[in-house]
């Protein structure tokens, strides 16, 4: 039975996408995990690029080819059966992938057929959540893990993420500008739990849904003096520790996962000082994570 994890952030640029993607890599070498990916992020299309570069070439000018999520929003758009199949590309990494759908920046809980019943209404707002639960469903025993890297937003879309999710994570920058969102994500995760919560009461139905759980903020693109953190992070951390989780593995600054982005590969593969670096420190996470997401 797969494990999954929502990668969620409110802010970006605080390496959501770096972090998933090399958590994704490190539980299928190092571990030997069945992991697939889904790529949310439909503005970037971030590890769609990674695992795949021809993907990126056109993105967000031509639809992408094949069955993605975004057609299973549609066919609930459209009052159409929601079917589960979607297409998943397999990469020599091990790590598979749904790729991004720049369309998904559409989906809306605006567009569901409504009515003036209340009853119905909240059928289909439950329906919408569970869309991409439901594509995971037939998958579950292909895999170990399924990791979903999300769009840095709060929208209809996440807390359909959010609904598909048995954790999630929120990798943050180590100040107080990106660290604030943490706050508005695991308040979005309780708003989720407790929206199922009230539709199950009210329609007296019972559909399987277990609360998510936020397992915690991952520090990353964090700035050390004499291998320790600067002060300014360490308070910063320190605040994040208490107001929820905190992963005590975090990802250092550097050029090691420059190198690796600009020629779409993992840090685990790139020899420079720094590189070795940021690869122990993601295969220290990603233990970390295997303890925590279980």
């Amino acid at each position: 039975m797969a494990r999954v994890v929502g990668f969620v952030s409110e802010k970006g640029g605080v390496g959501k996408t770096t972090a998933c993607y090399h958590i994704a890599v490190g539980l299928a070498r190092y571990h030997s995990k069945r992991v697939l990916v889904i790529d949310a992020d439909y503005q970037r299309g971030g590890i769609s690029g990674r695992l795949f570069p021809e993907l990126i070439e056109g993105f967000g000018v031509h639809n992408p080819h094949g069955m993605t999520l975004f057609n299973k929003f549609q066919q609930l758009y459209s009052a159409a059966d929601q079917t589960p199949n979607v297409d998943i590309l397999n990469h020599v990494e091990g790590v598979d992938l749904i790729q991004a759908d720049p369309r998904l920046s559409t989906v809306s809980t605006d567009k569901l057929p409504s009515t003036n019943n209340i009853r119905s209404n909240n059928i289909a707002l439950l329906a919408h959540m569970k869309t991409i639960s439901n594509v995971l469903t037939p998958l579950h025993d292909s895999y170990d893990y399924v990791l979903i890297d999300s769009h840095p937003e709060v929208s209809d879309i996440l807390r359909s993420i959010i609904y598909a999710s048995d954790y999630c994570v929120s990798p943050v920058k180590l100040d107080r500008q990106s660290s604030i969102g943490v706050a508005t994500i695991i308040g979005e995760v309780q708003n989720v739990n407790n929206d199922i919560e009230m539709i199950r009461d009210s329609l007296k139905i019972e559909d399987g849904y277990t609360n998510t759980i936020f397992s915690g903020a991952i520090g990353m693109m964090a700035r050390e003096y004499a291998e320790d953190l600067k002060q300014s992070e360490q308070l910063e951390y320190n605040r994040l520790q208490r107001a929820g989780n905190m992963f005590k593995n975090y990802i250092t600054e550097g050029d090691g996962l420059r190198v690796a982005a600009a020629n779409r590969q993992p840090v685990y593969d790139v020899t420079s000082n720094n590189a070795v670096k940021q690869a122990d420190q993601f295969r220290s996470l990603t233990k970390e994570f295997l303890r925590v997401c279980k």
